[in-house]
């Protein structure tokens, strides 16, 4: 099904390219170290297990529903910086 949407692309701000998770090389346990001392914020429109397999187990580009939470998108990005 094809369907048009908005979203939040995940990029690098130096080369202005999408962050693909496939290149990122981040495993399951990784996420979780991190985690352990950085919980992740609540948000109902995108869960800890749902970053988790978008991180690991996907690729193309990285994306986050519209409704992502401010708070989220931030903590991802900082997750991000942290672990690559």
């Amino acid at each position: 099904m094809i369907r048009v949407d908005r979203f939040y692309v995940v990029y690098d701000s130096t080369t202005m390219e999408a962050v693909n998770p496939e290149y990122l090389s981040l495993t399951r346990e990784k996420i979780e170290e991190y985690m352990k001392n950085h919980p992740m914020p609540e948000d109902p429109a995108y869960s800890k297990e749902e970053l988790i397999e978008d991180l690991t187990k996907s690729s193309g580009f990285y994306c986050l529903p519209n409704d992502t939470k401010e708070e989220t998108r931030e903590y991802i990005a900082e997750l991000l910086n942290a672990l690559i």
